[in-house]
């Protein structure tokens, strides 16, 4: 079953502790989206708000990195074992995309690349220790942005690249995913979804996220 992590970046933070409360029975985890304005045009949190959402679920998190030199900051992070790391190929780093990727796996995370919805897929082909790919569905920087169509064929892809190899890896897709797109994401090869403004938009964040997970198995 696919899983859907709520994406906090579109939540009440005024309400973050009832929030948790809520849905912790409902999901598998939250992604929680970090800008430092440099490499996105916009400002979220640091490892201070990820550290106590941290403490505050025993759910799994998924810290989806959008920063320059994202090695900076895991030294700051206080997670938990199996707890998912993102960062984007794109982003500035001293650091290579395998050598990052076994910084993270060191600390007992499981490591993820993003790409951008215009980097091609070709990237990834010679990454040898890919576990996790993150598959941007919007320009990254918002929430509430239209889904791009294109993400469809480059998850066909990103599954099949996944079908020929040993190692077989875990595809996210993150940006613009509602009810009307969830089970065409489901069913072409995505095994989790990043979702914001679907979930917390709606006058009832628990019953919006009800309805995605029927909607994802084709049940509405």
């Amino acid at each position: 079953m696919i899983k859907i992590f709520p994406s906090l970046i579109s939540s009440d933070l005024l309400q973050i502790k009832q929030t948790l409360e809520l849905l912790d029975p409902l999901v598998e985890g939250y992604h929680l989206d970090i800008m430092d304005f440099h490499f996105v045009p916009n400002l979220t949190w640091g490892p201070a708000f990820v550290n106590a959402i941290r403490a505050a679920t025993k759910k799994q998190l998924f810290v989806h990195l959008m920063v320059d030199n994202p090695e900076q900051y895991f030294d700051l992070f206080s997670l938990q074992e199996d707890d998912i790391v993102s960062f984007h190929y794109e982003s500035p780093s001293g650091y290579t995309p395998e050598e990052l990727t076994t910084q993270i796996s060191s600390r007992g995370w499981i490591p993820s690349i993003a790409l951008n919805p215009e980097t091609p897929l070709e990237v990834i082909f010679s990454l040898t220790n890919l576990q996790h790919l993150l598959l941007m569905s919007v320009n990254p920087g918002f929430s509430g942005q239209t889904f791009i169509t294109s993400t469809l064929e480059k998850l066909v892809q990103s599954a099949t690249i996944r079908s020929q190899r040993n190692k077989p890896f875990t595809i996210a897709v993150d940006g613009g995913i509602n009810e009307n797109n969830c089970y065409e994401l489901a069913s072409s090869g995505a095994d989790e979804l990043a979702i914001a403004t679907a979930i917390f938009k709606d006058p009832s964040p628990s019953q919006a996220l009800l309805r995605l997970r029927k909607a994802c198995n084709n049940q509405l």
